[in-house]
């Protein structure tokens, strides 16, 4: 069945906000997310979870600290790139040591760290907090190159390409001379980090969000007062639809939802509904910001439902959900790309096929397609893209309806040979059909014995 996430702005949206309801909802585990600063070269990073209230309700929340009184909160190539004045630095609420991404009328923390280089990162800490700032090249050199899958790396640059597009059009300058304040500390670059390691885990067929709530008054940030949204909010909030802060919530000045998590939220082109879509409910978390809004909970939630089936006799299969990953090859060996082919499926691939095709400029060419289960997928098209000459592939995901299948050993002619049965879910036997590399053998055999 299509797998739905459907995303809800109950009190708007931040970075951590985002991860915390994947793991309140069991999509993804807190030591899977502690594992993914050290793929950054933040090794004294540490990613922590745990349970709080938030108007009566039972959410989680996320933390990012450092093991080191050192600790770096904004990073920065101190000898690359143009140096900028202060007002081309991006905001995104406050710079908290223990990760406070409230729904935001924030503090602004500064925090003074000493120049300290990471050899594994190639990246240097600026002193004052301050006047602090991350050049957005460097940041999407930083993702770019590190080990995590593919599809992740590409997501997190996607988000950073948006915020970094928007503090452009914000102040009038080229998005290669971006500079980020708060957008480029080390916990913001978590937070899109962990969005994108959990979007990239789900892979949803579909994805759906409530209207998205900025909300109300002013707020104060690295460069002066501002009214809600502030500059790279509203960019980023173009033709998305947003909603009035609730009445319950009575604070006068209150930054809902920061530029990350708008960012994350528009890097997924959701269908923008005002209800929960149609389906079965599986699973559902909720992520807690810091701030007490009192009776209004501080929660960013997520559901995620499988889709009704067509009426019709689908039941009688089984059904599940598979990616396929295709790449167009058109300057490689045939050797090498049936290499692929058998090292894909010796990695656990369901299927791997080879298509001729006509490329570009009259190329003859090879599309490679492989079948992965959902949940893994993206390790295969990393492998891909490691191992293959290919700069690129695409995929998509695919409902399924199967059969059922036993194995049966039967007697034939001179031995016996294991048969796969396909059967309704109802035990109703449509197929059967002896394995092929047994009948071969079976085969060869009995032609040896007539000799």
């Amino acid at each position: 069945m299509s797998r739905i996430l459907f995303l809800d702005s109950v009190a708007g949206v931040a970075g951590d906000m985002f991860a915390a309801a994947f793991v309140d909802a069991g999509l993804v585990t807190a030591a899977e997310l502690a594992a993914l600063p050290a793929q950054l070269g933040f090794n004294s990073v540490e990613i922590s979870a745990r349970a709080v209230t938030k108007a009566t309700m039972r959410a989680t929340h996320l933390s990012v600290t450092s093991r080191s009184d050192r600790a770096p909160h904004s990073l920065s190539h101190a000898h690359e790139g143009p140096t900028h004045a202060h007002d081309h630095h991006a905001h995104d609420g406050p710079m908290h040591a223990h990760h406070a991404h409230e729904p935001h009328a924030h503090d602004h923390h500064a925090h003074e760290t000493s120049p300290e280089s990471d050899s594994e990162s190639h990246l240097v800490v600026e002193a004052g907090a301050d006047h602090a700032h991350t050049h957005y090249a460097d940041i999407d050199r930083l993702i770019g190159g590190c080990p995590l899958a593919a599809p992740v790396r590409a997501r997190a640059q996607m988000i950073f390409r948006l915020l970094a597009e928007a503090e452009a059009a914000a102040h009038g300058m080229a998005v290669e001379d971006v500079a980020f304040h708060e957008v480029g500390s080390i916990d913001s670059i978590m937070d899109v980090v962990m969005a994108a390691y959990c979007i990239e885990k789900l892979g949803p067929a579909r994805y759906c969000a409530t209207p998205i709530r900025p909300g109300r008054g002013f707020i104060t940030m690295a460069h002066g007062t501002h009214p809600v949204p502030p500059p790279a909010s509203a960019r980023l909030l173009a033709d998305m639809p947003i909603a009035a802060t609730p009445a319950a919530i009575t604070r006068t000045n209150v930054e809902l939802s920061t530029p990350t998590g708008i960012a994350i939220l528009k890097s997924l082109a959701p269908e923008f509904l005002a209800e929960v879509p149609a389906g079965t409910i599986r699973q559902q978390g909720l992520g807690a910001g810091t701030m007490d809004l009192g009776s209004f909970p501080n929660v960013f939630r997520l559901i995620v439902l499988d889709a009704n089936p067509s009426p019709g006799a689908t039941h009688a299969y089984e059904a599940d959900q598979v990616v396929e990953i295709v790449s167009n090859i058109d300057d490689d060996s045939a050797e090498h790309i049936a290499w692929l082919a058998e090292q894909l499926l010796a990695r656990g691939a369901l299927d791997v096929w080879l298509t001729p095709a006509m490329g570009k400029k009259g190329r003859p060419l090879t599309c490679l397609s492989v079948l992965a289960q959902a949940a893994d997928w993206s390790a295969y098209a990393d492998w891909l893209l490691r191992n293959s000459t290919t700069f690129g592939l695409r995929y998509r995901t695919w409902d399924r309806l199967k059969l059922a299948r036993r194995f049966e050993r039967r007697a034939v002619a001179g031995g016996e040979l294991t048969y796969k049965v396909g059967l309704t879910t109802t035990g109703e036997v449509l197929k059967d059909k002896p394995e092929f590399d047994e009948l071969r053998v079976h085969w060869e055999q009995r032609s040896s014995d007539r000799k």
